[in-house]
């Protein structure tokens, strides 16, 4: 998967040193999108035709002004949009870079984010698209593997605030003076508000490694960790808060379809043969989805404890029942199949088959087992699962055993890397908007300014005539 070409080496560094300088001295990088990004050959016509639309022909900025504007906003980290317009206000050279005649105003801005949502958004899938081009003819290995994650954006709410969490605690420990810390914790989780009083988007959620109040993203990167996919990860509020693993595992879970559609649907020309997740994406459906829907050749998901305890399709789960090579539950005492029940689909629950001990039977509309031998208590006798889909779970494509699976799950690193960039590096940290549609429009002009970043690292190296270690320092030099 990883190829150890001279070429190859030399762009990964150079694309790291941009990033880094992105963090440290990002005044120097201006000059060099000005030589070397034509930002207008990446924004689609739809865009132009919205903004001049909204505008009219008598508008002060072009869509270019102000899409640089933010581009240096998040280059140079600035949290507010009362902290950028100052900065365009106080610098000559940054409002040459935009070329802006004069500043536009804060709700400007504001509106441009909160109006042209959709658009952004189209902007984002061209460059993005652009640098999936420029993956693939680095490493093709790399540029087919898809890597899935989730994260939220955490807004300044009071519910986020440690004292609100406090204050609630303190209510419940008055109300509940016996109770002990741990029970007390879980009761004020899960008697929550289910969302932040400043927003109804702001839910309620385990993200993050925490509880937290936040504006919930899906991500897909390719192995180099470019976002291919970026979508708001919308989920209903009806699971238990006290459960932040389940809680994490039916929301990801939810969030997958969507974003694997939208990669369908903009890299119509561009074929994933990996996929890579965390453990709450260990379900059967999601194997089935991935190898049979979506075509991939190798899911890299690590097996979830709380889903192996229900697979019950292989002999050793119960020394009394076999597996017919059909599929069908056999009693090994006395050798006969179970008899079919038909297909449960519970809630938040993969697809599975209802089988029922082949000597029970309905006598005055009761179920009766007349096995000598009684597997279970009950008397209505043993109840039997198989999934349908349980042998891709087991076989996914790739060995789980071998050292492949542990590399390929090891470079799962890769997106969290890239979430940390886009959320730190990019000045994407400190939120003080509440507005679910400015909070996705900001991150994903976060995005954009990453994949520039990436197109920026391969025009630079391309410009070289000869490709050589002393050339990259000096390089390297000369942009720090």
């Amino acid at each position: 998967m990883f190829k150890n070409h001279h070429k190859q080496l030399s762009f990964f560094e150079l694309y790291e040193h941009l990033k880094n300088v992105a963090l440290n001295n990002p005044h120097s990088l201006l000059a060099y999108f000005n030589n070397f990004i034509d930002l207008s050959k990446f924004i689609p016509h739809s865009f132009y035709k919205a903004y001049y639309q909204y505008f009219g022909k008598h508008r002060e900025f072009s869509l270019e002004s102000i899409l640089c504007a933010f581009i240096v906003q998040k280059i140079l980290k600035l949290s507010t949009l009362t902290q950028l317009r100052a900065v365009l206000l106080n610098s000559f050279e940054l409002r040459c870079f935009c070329n802006l005649n004069k500043v536009p105003s804060i709700s400007t801005f504001s509106r441009f984010r909160k109006v042209f949502s959709c658009e952004i958004q189209n902007l984002f899938y061209n460059i993005s698209q652009y640098a999936q081009n420029i993956s693939s003819q680095l490493n093709p290995d790399l540029a087919s593997t898809i890597i899935f994650d989730t994260t939220a954006l955490e807004p300044k709410v009071k519910e986020n605030n440690p004292k609100f969490i406090q204050t609630q605690l303190k209510k419940t420990k008055s109300i509940n003076p016996d109770l002990e810390t741990s029970a007390i914790y879980s009761l004020t989780y899960s008697n929550l508000p289910k969302f932040a009083s400043a927003s109804p988007f702001i839910l309620r959620m385990f993200a993050n490694g925490h509880f937290c109040y936040g504006y919930k993203i899906a991500i897909l990167t390719n192995g180099f960790g470019i976002p291919l996919v970026i979508l708001p990860a919308y989920f209903t509020l009806t699971d238990d808060a006290s459960d932040p693993t389940s809680s994490k595992a039916i929301s990801d879970s939810k969030a997958l379809i969507p974003a694997l559609i939208s990669l369908k649907k903009n890299f119509t020309n561009t074929s994933f043969s990996t996929f890579i997740a965390d453990s709450a994406l260990d379900s059967y459906l999601i194997y089935s989805t991935l190898l049979k829907d979506f075509n991939f050749s190798k899911a890299a998901i690590p097996l979830n404890p709380r889903n192996s305890k229900s697979t019950s399709n292989t002999p050793t789960s119960d020394p009394n029942i076999s597996i017919s090579p059909d599929d069908v539950p056999i009693c090994n005492k006395f050798n006969l199949p179970f008899k079919y029940e038909g297909i449960c689909n519970g809630k938040n629950r993969s697809p599975r088959m209802k089988w029922r001990c082949p000597l029970s039977s309905f006598v005055n509309n009761k179920r009766i087992c007349s096995c000598p031998q009684p597997c279970t208590q009950s008397k209505s006798g043993r109840m039997f699962y198989t999934y349908p889909d349980a042998n891709l779970r087991s076989h996914p494509g790739i060995d789980r055993n071998s050292i492949e699976f542990e590399k390929l799950y090891k470079s799962r690193v890769t997106i969290e890397q890239t979430i940390f960039q886009l959320k730190s590096f990019l000045g994407h940290d400190n939120l003080f908007s509440y507005d679910h549609t400015s909070l996705f429009s900001d991150f994903l002009l976060s995005a954009i300014c990453m994949l520039l970043l990436f197109i920026l690292s391969y025009i630079i190296l391309n410009s070289q005539k000869s490709i050589t270690y002393k050339k990259l320092q000096k390089l390297k030099k000369l942009i720090a």
